[in-house]
């Protein structure tokens, strides 16, 4: 499998810890916006699973922040259906010279 393909993180069955869906490696731009809001924010796909996704953001959202999620470029959603509601599950601040903030994102 190619490396954009190959999942990063295995399903953990029969081990006594939680199960994990597989995630797939991405980098792949993304826009996002608080729930409620106009105006999309660019972001950047690290990786996402069927639960959700991680992705980098060079705004500041807070845990339990409630975001839609698009991967179309085009200044508004061309479809309903392209859009996908996430909370805000996990903040990661990295150390300089990496500035981004990586974000954990749980779909509903």
């Amino acid at each position: 499998m190619d490396k954009v393909n190959r999942p990063i993180l295995e399903v953990r069955q029969n081990t006594g810890g939680p199960v994990r869906a597989v995630r797939h490696e991405l980098r792949i731009p993304l826009r996002y916006r608080l729930e409620g809001e106009q105006g999309w924010q660019p972001g950047e796909a690290i990786n996402m699973s069927e639960s959700g996704l991680l992705f980098s953001s060079n705004e500041m959202l807070e845990i339990d922040a409630r975001v839609q999620i698009t991967f179309q470029q085009s200044e508004a959603p061309m479809m309903k259906t392209s859009m996908r509601p996430a909370r805000v599950v996990r903040r990661i601040l990295s150390n300089w010279p990496e500035t981004r903030i990586l974000f954990g994102a749980k779909f509903y």
